[in-house]
C-alpha cells in the first residue's frame, strides 16, 4: 500500500517528527487531496508554544489547517463540488478548514463556523484516516466539509491561505459590517493583516490604516490598498498613536478597528481608535487566560466588542472571485514570502515564529 508522510507533534516546544501512514482510500462522500501549500498559521505557533490545547495526546496530533491541493481521489457518489461544478482527479480544490456537522443549532442557522462539534486544527495522530492535518502529503476530506473547485484564473501560489487567514479578517469584516464609506484600522501587517487591508478596500472602505512594527510589512500593506500606515515603533505610546489616527480621519475616529496581533492590551487600544459606534473586531487572541482591566465607560457611546473565529464556507467562493478580480490591483502572489519543503517544517516554525521576537514573514507556507 502506498504511503504518505505527516507532520506530528509529540511535546511543546520540541521539534516535529514526520511519519509515514498508509495512505487512505476516501469514504463516500469524502474526498483524498494531494497537498500543495500548506501554512504556517498563528494558530499553528499557539499549538507548538503549548497554548492552544491543554496537553498533546500521547500518541500525538497532526498538525496543519491551512492549505490547498489538487484532487487525489474522490469518494463514492463525489462528482461536483459544494456549488455543483464537476470535479475530477487533479483539479485544484478550495476547502473549508472547519468540519462543520450541519446538524447543531448553529450550522441550521448558517454558522458552522460556530459548530459546537467543529474540528480544525488536525487530531491524534496513527488513527484512520490518518491525514486530518495539512502539513503531510495527503489531506482527508470528510463528507461535511465544503469544498470548492479554484477558479483557473487564481495562480498557485497564492492560494494557500485563502481558507485561514483571508477568509478569518472576511468573515471579521462582515460580521463588523464593512461598507463603502468606512474608516477601518486594521492593528498587525502579516498574512492576515494584508488581506484583511485588501478586503476593506474591495468592500468599500474609503481609508484603511495599519499598524506593524516592520517597516517591510507596512509597506506590503500599502500594496494591498492600505492608504496609511502607523510605524509603532515611531509612534510607540497609546496617545501618539490615537492622535495620529484621528488626525488621518479627520478627527471621526474608526468605523472598525480589527486586532490581528493576538496581544489583550490591544482591546483598550482599539476602542480608543474608534468613533462613536464604531466597532472593535476580536481575532488574534485565541488563547485564553490572557486578561487586561478594562472601563465599561469606554463603551457606552455606542461602541461595540465582538469577536469573530474563522468564518462561513459560503464565503470561501465569494473571495476567490474577490481575488480574480483584483488578480492585476493587488499582489496576491507576494502574502507567501517564505516557501519551505515538508522535511524543512522544524525550520519554517522557527523562522515564522514571532512571539518576543521579530520576524520578516508575512507567511511560511510548506510545499510538499
Amino acid at each position: 500500500m502506498a504511503k504518505g508522510r505527516a507532520v506530528v507533534i509529540t511535546q511543546v516546544g520540541k521539534p516535529f517528527e514526520i511519519r509515514e501512514y498508509d495512505v487512505p482510500d476516501p469514504e463516500p462522500g469524502a474526498i483524498l487531496l494531494k497537498i500543495t501549500q500548506a501554512g504556517v498559521c498563528g494558530s499553528d505557533l499557539h499549538t507548538y508554544r503549548g497554548e492552544l490545547y491543554a496537553q498533546i495526546p500521547p500518541e500525538g496530533r497532526v498538525m496543519g489547517h491551512e492549505g490547498t491541493g489538487v484532487v487525489h481521489k474522490l469518494g463514492k457518489g463525489v462528482t461536483t463540488d459544494s456549488l455543483g461544478k464537476p470535479i475530477k482527479e487533479g483539479d485544484r480544490l478550495m476547502y473549508a478548514a472547519i468540519r462543520p456537522c450541519n446538524r447543531c443549532y448553529q450550522c441550521l442557522n448558517g454558522h458552522h463556523n460556530w459548530c459546537s462539534g467543529t474540528q480544525t486544527l488536525g487530531g491524534g495522530a496513527g488513527t484512520w484516516p490518518y491525514f486530518t492535518g495539512t502539513y503531510g502529503d495527503y489531506y482527508y476530506i470528510g463528507p461535511t466539509q465544503p469544498v470548492f473547485a479554484v477558479p483557473p484564473e487564481l495562480p498557485d501560489n497564492a492560494l494557500g491561505f485563502i481558507n485561514c487567514a483571508m477568509g478569518t479578517v472576511t468573515e471579521g469584516l462582515s460580521r463588523a459590517g464593512c461598507k463603502e464609506g468606512d474608516y477601518v484600522v486594521i492593528m498587525g501587517a502579516g498574512g492576515l493583516g494584508l488581506n484583511a487591508a485588501a478586503m476593506a478596500k474591495d468592500m468599500g472602505a474609503h481609508k484603511v490604516i495599519v499598524l506593524d512594527r516592520l517597516a517591510n510589512r507596512l509597506k506590503l500593506a500599502e500594496e494591498f490598498g492600505a492608504d496609511h500606515t502607523i510605524n509603532i515603533e515611531e509612534f510607540n505610546t497609546l496617545p501618539k498613536r490615537k492622535e495620529r489616527i484621528m488626525e488621518l480621519t479627520n478627527g471621526r475616529g474608526a468605523d472598525i478597528a480589527v486586532e490581528l496581533v493576538g496581544r489583550a492590551e490591544l482591546l483598550l487600544d482599539g476602542i480608543e481608535y474608534l468613533t462613536n459606534g464604531g466597532t472593535f473586531v476580536e481575532i488574534g487572541d485565541i488563547v485564553r487566560g490572557r486578561t487586561v482591566a478594562f472601563d465599561p465607560s469606554t463603551v457606552l457611546r455606542g461602541k461595540k466588542i465582538i469577536g469573530s473565529l474563522m468564518y462561513r464556507p459560503q464565503l470561501l467562493p465569494v473571495m476567490m472571485e474577490m481575488m480574480v478580480k483584483n488578480l492585476n490591483r493587488r499582489p496576491y502572489t507576494k502574502i507567501v514570502s517564505n516557501t519551505y519543503p515538508l522535511a524543512k517544517v522544524n525550520d519554517a516554525f522557527r523562522d515564522a515564529e514571532w512571539f518576543n521576537q521579530q520576524t520578516n514573514i508575512s507567511r511560511a507556507m510548506l510545499v510538499p
